[in-house]
């Protein structure tokens, strides 16, 4: 199973969780350097990007491992808005994502019938 598949992130109190999202057991948990209570979130593939207090980082998201940063020095400070075109909501292919998990299904649902008897 692939990390993102079975995380889900969480942020307050100016610090950033990874969670199980089958048992809500703690991952990973990680604190910005330089930053304020007030975290945003944004998972983007295998990296989780994470804004406070005008600066931001990008972690590795199977275990929080800081990758790079960004100080923003003289753009000032404010509420982050973060996006990536790599979000699955905006992802032009989301169609035929859609399409594979239903013919998976489909196969699935098949396979899970017993073949009928013979008549005698």
């Amino acid at each position: 199973m692939n990390f993102p598949d079975h995380a889900i992130y969480v942020a307050f109190n100016g610090r950033v969780f990874a969670l199980d999202r089958r048992n809500g057991r703690i991952l990973w948990r990680w604190q910005p350097p330089k930053g304020g209570n007030f975290v945003t979130l944004l998972p983007d593939g295998d990296q989780l990007l994470v804004c406070s207090n005008g600066y931001l980082w990008a972690l590795r998201a199977e275990d929080g491992v800081l990758l790079w940063s960004q100080p923003f020095k003289g753009e000032g400070t404010g509420i982050p808005v973060l996006a990536s075109p790599r979000s699955p909501i905006q992802s032009p292919d989301i169609s035929s994502q859609v399409s594979a998990i239903a013919a998976e299904e489909a196969r699935r649902q098949q396979s899970a019938v017993p073949p009928a008897s013979p008549a005698t």
